[in-house]
């Protein structure tokens, strides 16, 4: 499946501008303080996602830069400093930053709002969280994207420290990766037990780890592109996680990651 070819532009390829106000580094603009990004990256859930959704909880509006090959808004080629996306600038603070985890830490430390940990400790059980789903981000579902696109490069895939595809082409990959899954999310989900089941992953309270949980689980779940690790697990692939589904339904139902994510699940690739 390439992307390209499947109609799979699930945004529209103009900037898209959403207005919400903000307690610091903000602009004042037609009797609101509203605080502003630019945030390029494709139209998929990605990594991007997460920062959308903090920036709905936290009230910044975001100029959405549609990068190529999806919109001509932003080039990662030549316009962002490591050739990767997603890619953000605070036009306040002159700040421009290239690599998701700093981009979120950037955003809930200069912004502060609901998912900023409320102590030391909790910043370091969240930060904690967010590490494991990275991990699981980057060793399962990255290599997938691969497979999803047909993507051949083996160079790329040996930047992720695995190539998935050899020994055995897209068969025995999407079976590698497919027991890495149910691995990786069996520890987290006994992890949750472990801590009485709480309604977020720090414990009782709604951190950025959490959001990004979510968007991965319901990529997996709702995304066309993973019907190929649906199919590998004879369903849902989170289905007897109850656990880590748990606080995926609890941060769904959230105003502000309702009015967020909208539709995308169901019109995203992956």
């Amino acid at each position: 499946m390439n992307i390209q070819g499947t109609g799979f532009l699930p945004w529209t390829h103009q900037r898209k501008l959403v207005k919400f106000s903000s307690t610091r580094h903000y602009f004042l603009e037609k009797g609101k303080m509203t605080a502003k990004i630019e945030l390029a990256y494709f139209p998929i859930i990605g990594r991007g996602q997460q920062i959308l959704i903090i920036c709905e909880e936290h009230n910044i509006e975001v100029e959405f830069l549609n990068a190529k090959p999806f919109g001509d808004d932003f080039d990662k080629d030549t316009q962002s400093p490591f050739g990767t996306l997603p890619w953000m600038r605070d036009p306040s603070t002159g700040v421009v930053l290239n690599d998701s985890i700093a981009i979120v830490q950037y955003l809930i430390n200069q912004y502060k709002g609901p998912t900023t940990p409320r102590s030391v400790i909790e910043a370091a059980k969240a930060v904690n969280m967010w590490a494991w789903v990275q991990d699981y981000y980057s060793f399962v579902l990255s290599p997938f994207h691969d497979i999803i696109t047909e993507h051949q490069d083996a160079f790329w895939r040996n930047l992720r420290l695995t190539d998935t595809l050899a020994d055995g082409g897209v068969e025995e990959g999407v079976s590698k990766l497919t027991k890495l899954h149910q691995n990786r999310i069996q520890y987290l989900d006994s992890a949750l037990q472990e801590m009485g089941s709480p309604n977020f992953l720090t414990g009782d309270t709604f951190t950025y780890a959490d959001v990004f949980l979510y968007t991965c689980v319901r990529a997996t779940q709702i995304c066309a592109g993973f019907k190929i690790l649906r199919d590998s697990c004879g369903g849902d692939p989170f289905e007897k996680q109850k656990n880590i589904l748990a606080v995926c339904n609890t941060v769904e139902n959230r105003p502000a990651v309702k009015k967020s994510v909208g539709d995308k699940f169901d019109k995203a690739p992956f």
